[in-house]
């Protein structure tokens, strides 16, 4: 009975730490997220006290507008230049940094320092530098303020910026990879290609699957970068989706309507993401 107390007080402790955090989740979190589906399937506004449940209209709606199209077409291609770029950009860095050059430590830390900015700062960042040092100095108008060049422009500041935290994961794989395989490829004959190719990237797997789900989850959700630096302009053709959301719940008094779009966005993202990883895994096991 003493023993069995001894462990209810424990655990009654135990409990007493993770209480605040709890208290937050569920305060913060948890009561939102489900709050959400309620006012979904509303046409609250975001003030009023009153408002009529309108079933899926919102959801109908939302499929039916040109903007809806566009936002998601912007955060497509988005998507796609980060994710590639990054993990391409990554990890031939990593790889060429891993190899006898001089001041490859000194190299490493200077590319990881970017990250340090915070995603608004580096928005803010970039567009002075687009604005004022490409027309000076090089003659060319900022990316931003054309329709075509904007999206790839904002995922410039994306590859800057988080090019270096891919790095720390690729580097921690690559320094997982026993020396006695790479040894033995050379002994067989292998170049420094065949090398890589044969046995350092399959040993990738793990953090290749980390770095592609990462950046994936990050594009589709993207808000951040678009918002500080064009705020969805030039017109819309920088809206993402999450912007999308947020300009219909706040700019456009729209609650119910946004939150639509935000839940879908929600399982699109899960979705997306979920099956992506699912077949990288499984890549893992065949390697």
């Amino acid at each position: 009975m003493k023993g069995r107390w001894k462990s209810v007080k424990k655990n009654s402790v135990d409990f007493m730490f993770l209480l605040p955090a709890a208290l937050v989740f569920l305060f913060v979190i948890a009561v939102p997220f489900f709050q959400a589906f309620g006012i979904a399937f509303t046409n609250w506004n975001g003030l009023s006290k009153e408002y009529d449940f309108v079933g899926l209209k919102n959801l109908t709606a939302l499929f039916h507008d040109t903007q809806t199209i566009n936002a998601v077409s912007n955060t497509m291609e988005y998507t796609v230049i980060t994710c590639i770029g990054v993990n391409i950009l990554a990890l031939a860095i990593t790889v060429g940094l891993n190899s006898s050059v001089a001041g490859n430590r000194f190299l490493k830390s200077a590319m990881f320092l970017p990250i340090i900015a915070s995603l608004v700062i580096t928005a803010f960042i970039w567009q002075r530098i687009y604005g004022d040092v490409f027309p000076v100095n090089f003659g060319i108008v900022s990316p931003l303020t054309k329709l075509t060049t904007v999206i790839p422009g904002i995922a410039l500041m994306c590859l800057w910026r988080d090019t270096g935290l891919a790095m720390v994961i690729y580097n921690a794989g690559i320094q997982s990879v026993p020396g006695d395989l790479k040894e033995a490829a050379r002994i067989d004959g292998a170049n420094a290609w065949q090398s890589f190719w044969n046995v350092t990237f399959p040993m990738l797997a793990p953090a290749f699957t980390t770095c592609v789900t990462l950046w994936l989850g990050y594009g589709l959700k993207v808000f951040d970068y678009p918002k500080a630096a064009t705020n969805g302009g030039p017109g819309k053709a920088s809206e993402t989706f999450s912007l999308f959301v947020y300009n219909h719940f706040f700019t456009n008094n729209r609650a119910g309507y946004g939150q639509m779009a935000g839940l879908v966005m929600l399982i699109f993202v899960v979705v997306i993401t979920g099956v992506v990883t699912k077949l990288l895994r499984k890549r893992e096991v065949q390697l």
